[in-house]
């Protein structure tokens, strides 16, 4: 099988053309002119399987593991094809709690405890956090979190589709009929749908789930590990970048809506933020960004696979910590026509 196409140009959709281009596939994408922001673009980048195992599944943990192996080869070669300045940063997270909120913190722990048992050492490790972050003075005991790392989403992307610009067919329409083998009027060998919630009236399990995010610049911040500040109504992440600047997030409804960041989340995203590090006072607002992701209602990866078409979709925040395994285990169907991936099942 050789004649591919790929719809929806999305971090599953574009790494699946970036890694079927190398195995010498012929690969069309299509994507319509990207006139605002995508999720994949505003993402933080997180790759944080032991995070998400708080209020995930097992299946999401072993696959974002599997992810955080294939990552670091994946960036070293987008850097060399592209020469775009990716990297894959392994130094984890580090979860923390203000004194009052010391129950979710002692509840985050239990619910890592209570699923990963005797193993639990291993992926979730108690500390001083100023042995990690010497800055980070107001806060004592925590956890370190050693198997997750993050890239730089929005690059990424831009090398992703880069490099399949130059090597594949790129076509800027918006697919209208997607069929096994067949795209519009075109005929291919296979077929994979990555529409994300474009897909929603073909998926009917799927809906948005709206984020919102701040990036800052902070010169007086050198923070290095991603941050999970535990609270109450909210997991706060704070994902350092390049140049002293800082993503910061929380914020998740269950909507469609892609208005601009509300006054109260940007409230509480940049107090929060402050809490953690005082010298996010001074900081400048460099961006802020809303995204709706597509999700199913479990909140799990959706695969359905039949003879020449494959869909797959509801990554939900999980884009970038899944899409290398998912993909991995997905394309298996290019070697056998008979392969069939069920929904909710990824084998």
């Amino acid at each position: 099988m050789n004649q591919i196409a790929i719809v929806g140009a999305g971090i599953a959709g574009s790494l699946l053309a970036f890694q079927l281009i190398r195995q010498g596939k012929r690969v069309t994408i299509y994507q319509p002119e990207i006139t605002q922001k995508i999720c994949s673009q505003v993402a933080a980048g997180m790759l944080a399987p032991t995070s998400e195992l708080e209020q995930g599944s097992e299946q999401v943990f072993q696959l974002g593991l599997r992810s955080i192996q294939l990552w670091p080869e994946i960036i070293e070669t987008l850097k060399t094809e592209t020469g775009q300045p990716l990297y894959c940063d392994l130094a984890g997270t580090l979860v923390i709690s203000h004194s009052q909120d010391q129950a979710s913190l002692k509840q985050f722990y239990n619910s890592l405890s209570h699923k990963l048992g005797k193993d639990t050492q291993s992926f979730c490790q108690s500390m001083l956090i100023t042995e990690k972050e010497s800055e980070i003075n107001g806060f004592q005991h925590g956890y370190w979190l050693p198997h997750e790392a993050h890239i730089n989403a929005s690059l990424t992307l831009k090398a992703l589709h880069e490099y399949i610009q130059q090597n594949g067919e790129w076509i800027a329409t918006e697919a209208n009929c997607i069929e096994p083998n067949k795209v519009d009027d075109r005929k291919y060998d296979w077929v994979f749908d990555c529409r994300g919630l474009q897909a929603k009236k073909d998926i009917a399990k799927m809906h948005g789930v709206r984020g919102e995010r701040i990036l800052l610049h902070a010169p007086d911040v050198h923070i290095r590990h991603m941050i999970r500040l535990m609270h109450p109504r909210y997991r706060l992440y704070i994902v350092p970048r390049p140049d002293n600047h800082f993503i910061v997030g929380a914020t998740e409804i269950d909507s469609d809506d892609e208005s601009p960041i509300s006054v109260r989340s940007t409230l509480e995203l940049l107090t929060a933020a402050y809490s953690v590090h005082k010298g996010f006072a001074e900081a400048r607002i460099v961006d802020l960004s809303t995204q709706v992701r597509p999700a199913t209602w479990d909140r799990e990866p959706y695969i359905q696979s039949k003879t020449g078409l494959t869909r797959i979709n509801g990554l939900y925040r999980h884009g970038y910590l899944l899409a290398p395994a998912l993909l991995e285990q997905a394309t298996r169907v290019l070697s056998s026509e008979h392969f069939v991936i069920e929904t909710g099942a990824i084998s």
